[in-house]
């Protein structure tokens, strides 16, 4: 409790309300989108008080829903980029729940997934685009998938495939090796308060390092 206690008022400190002039054009816009992993990641940004662009000099908008599949990643992006400028950061945090439907053919998915992945560089080429590595889960649509698949498990082969696509479209990858099973909450796929601060913190260094680029 101490340790957590401790780690949280860490966080309050590097991302407190940012100083810099949100309405100056020149800083960074950054959209995260997601399921509701980015969601719950919100909520818990805001429930403990931390800045929404995580102490960053940017301006981050947050779009997260429960249950969003990936087929739902291109008409969301539309739908955002119809109401606002791009971005100059994209970060996808998407496909986890379309990974595990029933019936799902994976090569066929990861096909869908280099195709859409190509329409999103072409709608927007100027942005620098993360796209995420699935956290672990323990269940998808009521079925045990048993290890993380994110990492070495009934995924692996996945994230690796994905992986390669996205650096053959100049895409770059967080990596959540820091965050396994022990950081799930009871229903095995949404994290816990601990595992969303790994989370964040994986998203603000990443986030830190491109726009030092």
């Amino acid at each position: 409790m101490k340790q957590r206690a401790a780690h949280l008022e860490y966080w309050r400190q590097i991302t407190a309300p940012s100083l810099f002039k949100m309405s100056d054009d020149s800083v960074p816009r950054v959209w995260i989108v997601g399921s509701s992993i980015i969601r719950r990641l919100y909520a818990h940004v805001c429930e403990q008080g931390l800045d929404r662009s995580l102490g960053l000099r940017c301006k981050v908008k947050w779009e997260g829903r429960g249950g969003r599949l990936w087929e739902q990643l291109l008409p969301v992006l539309r739908s955002l980029r119809a109401k606002a400028p791009a971005p100059d950061i994209l970060i996808i945090h998407l496909g986890g729940n379309s990974l595990c439907r029933e019936g799902r053919n994976r090569l066929d998915f990861l096909r869908e997934m280099k195709t859409d992945l190509a329409e999103v560089l072409g709608s927007f080429p100027e942005p620098a685009s993360l796209f995420p590595l699935f956290c672990p889960r323990l269940h998808g649509e009521g079925r045990l998938l048993g290890p993380a698949y994110g990492s070495n498990g009934a995924g692996g082969g996945s994230t690796v495939a994905i992986s390669g696509s996205l650096a053959e479209r100049q895409m770059r990858c967080i990596r959540h090796s820091n965050i396994d099973l022990s950081h799930l909450t009871r229903d095995g796929v949404h994290l816990s308060p601990e595992g969303n601060e790994l989370l964040l913190s994986n998203l603000r260094e990443a986030l830190e390092v491109e726009l030092r680029r």
